[in-house]
């Protein structure tokens, strides 16, 4: 089975590293350097988009404004999969130009750019979500998830955006917020500072349109992350540490 990658950032590049091992596998990628060492790795790396459109699976890993323009542009009329962290919109554009667009996305990753952040073993054991074609499954893509070492989710998009924006969009604030406050002290920093703003160093371009594309969800997580704060902030400042524990222990049991 042939599986094309259009785009090899960080997910595109390491998928197409691990899939190789079982699949034909064909990568492009804008960038000639990425592309340099897409060939040193062994991966067929071909000269325009279109190139990749003779595919049982043209898996979609480029930035969602990229998606968004390829999606309402493209002529290819075969089985796709998207790796985007957002689904809604793209899954409705796909459905209103009748494309055979499967929405996924894993569990996965790092906060590095570009080739830096190949690790075709990323997906080992990780939830990979899928969203079929009008509510029905697809089996390649399944097939290709399972082969990445990722255990399939199947869920509405809805769903999936509402998950999302509370696990990951919303955390990425929280953690973007961590840097702010502890941004003049860091040579004093120790590893749970690290551990807790590493998601502030992720591609801001990428955080940029996860708030764009899932903002209603991003948004109404953000409201309960300030209204609990309020409340913890209230507890500090009455000196109700008996209140504070209560908070604390109902978060983390």
């Amino acid at each position: 089975m042939r599986v094309s990658v259009l785009g090899a950032g960080c997910i595109g590049g390491s998928l197409a590293l691990k899939l190789r091992r079982d699949f034909e596998v064909r990568v492009f990628d804008v960038d000639e350097d990425v592309r340099s060492s897409l060939k040193s790795e062994g991966i067929v790396v071909v000269d325009r988009p279109e190139d990749l459109y003779d595919s049982d699976l043209l898996v979609l890993a480029v930035p969602m404004s990229e998606e968004e323009r390829f999606l309402k542009e493209t002529s290819f009329s075969g089985l796709m999969m998207d790796v985007a962290s957002v689904k809604t919109p793209f899954v409705r554009i796909a459905r209103e130009r009748g494309l055979k667009l499967v929405g996924g996305h894993p569990m996965a990753g790092n906060e590095k750019k570009g080739k830096a952040g190949w690790d075709p073993n990323m997906f080992e054991g990780r939830p990979f979500f899928l969203c079929g074609l009008d509510g029905r499954r697809v089996e390649i893509a399944e097939e290709v998830v399972r082969k990445t070492g990722a255990v399939p989710v199947w869920l509405d998009p809805e769903e999936h955006d509402e998950i999302v924006a509370a696990v990951s969009h919303v955390q990425y604030l929280l953690s973007l917020a961590g840097k702010f406050v502890g941004k003049a002290y860091e040579d004093f920093a120790g590893p749970g500072y690290k551990s807790t703003t590493r998601l502030a160093h992720q591609n801001v371009q990428m955080a940029l349109d996860m708030m764009r594309y899932n903002r209603d969800n991003v948004l109404k997580n953000l409201k309960v992350v300030l209204s609990f704060l309020k409340e913890v902030e209230c507890t500090i400042d009455g000196g109700d540490m008996e209140r504070l524990e209560k908070l604390i222990r109902e978060v983390i049991t």
